[in-house]
Parts: structure tokens; sequence; C-alpha cells
């Protein structure tokens, strides 16, 4: 450790911080008393980048399927914005095709807006993809927030002291969430 630290300071490299929890390693044991957790990851910069994106910030993101959390480094305002409002960019997904009424909801979408109104392909595309965007969330229902609500539950308790509870609920909670994921990996892809 005492060379890493060496290194980063003959190049001139700082710690940048981070949000989100403190720990981006788990080593995930069923046991509280086998149960280590560390900070193990972290972003390092020169003052020089630190002074080229002033608006950055580093976040300890979601371990997903990992032990080890994703350290994520946004670099402006206008990104950071945009990744804490969501992504509501429209993105479409290939298991809609195999839906029943995908095809109809296209065609609807499509006809109303460049015959009845008069719209171009622009205006079409646009409205097929609201179209889309609104049955998916009706079809899904609430997996979605499901899935959030698990994920901030999990986050609380990997929060909290390490004890045979703690370690047996996380257990839990981390199985939840794998599976409710998992429900939404069948049905989109």
């Amino acid at each position: 450790m005492d060379k890493f630290r060496n290194a980063l300071e003959d190049c001139l490299l700082a710690d940048l911080g981070f949000v989100g929890d403190p720990f981006t390693w788990r080593n995930q044991s069923h046991c509280s008393e086998n149960y280590i957790r560390e900070r193990l990851d972290r972003a390092v910069a020169s003052a020089e980048w630190c002074g080229r994106f002033p608006d950055y910030r580093v976040i300890n993101g979601d371990p997903r399927h990992s032990n080890h959390r994703p350290i994520i480094v946004i670099m402006n305002k206008d990104e950071r914005e945009r990744c804490t409002a969501g992504d509501k960019a429209f993105h479409f997904e290939a298991s809609w095709v195999q839906e029943e009424h995908c095809k109809m909801i296209i065609q609807n979408a499509w006809h109303l807006t460049l015959d009845a109104r008069g719209g171009n392909v622009v205006d079409a595309i646009r409205e097929v993809g609201e179209e889309l965007w609104d049955w998916s969330r009706n079809v899904l229902g609430d997996l979605e927030k499901r899935i959030k609500r698990a994920k901030k539950d999990l986050e609380e308790c990997r929060r909290k002291a390490i004890n045979s509870q703690s370690a047996a609920r996380e257990e839990i909670l981390r199985y939840k969430l794998e599976k409710l994921e998992g429900q939404r990996e069948l049905y989109w892809h």
C-alpha cells in the first residue's frame, strides 16, 4: 500500500471522494462473523483534471450482480442532471414485437400522425415512441417500482452495522432483487 500511495503522490493524483455507500467491496458472507466490507475502489485525478471538470461528481454505484460497486465519474452538470433524473431517452425493446398488440399500437400511432394529423415522419416516429412507452408502462405494471424499492431496502440494509440479523436480511433482499430483475430480464429479452 505504501508503494501505491507513493505512486499516487508521484503522479500528483488525489482521491476525488464519492457519494453513496462508502464500501465498494463486500465478500457477501451469510454469516456476520465472516462478513467483510471495505472501500477498495476509488477515483483519483490530478489538480489539472479537477480544474478542467470542476462540476465532477463520483458515485459509488449499484453493485447489481457483483461484490464490487462500480465507480461512476460524472464530469459535468448536464450529465449529472440527466443521470439523477433518469435517462428518459426512448429505446425500442426487441421483446415488444412478440407481444400481441405491438404491431397494432405502432400502426395506429403511425397512421394517426401521418394521415389524420398531417404530420411528418419525425412526428410519427415520436408518436410511435410515446405510445410504445406508455403501453410498456401499462404492460409491465409496477415491476420497476418493486425493483427500485428492493434496491432501496438493500442499500439501507448494507449501510447498517454488521450482525447476524443484518447479514441474513441482506441475503434475503439480494435474492429478492435478483428474482425481480430476473423477471424483468425474462420480459425484456
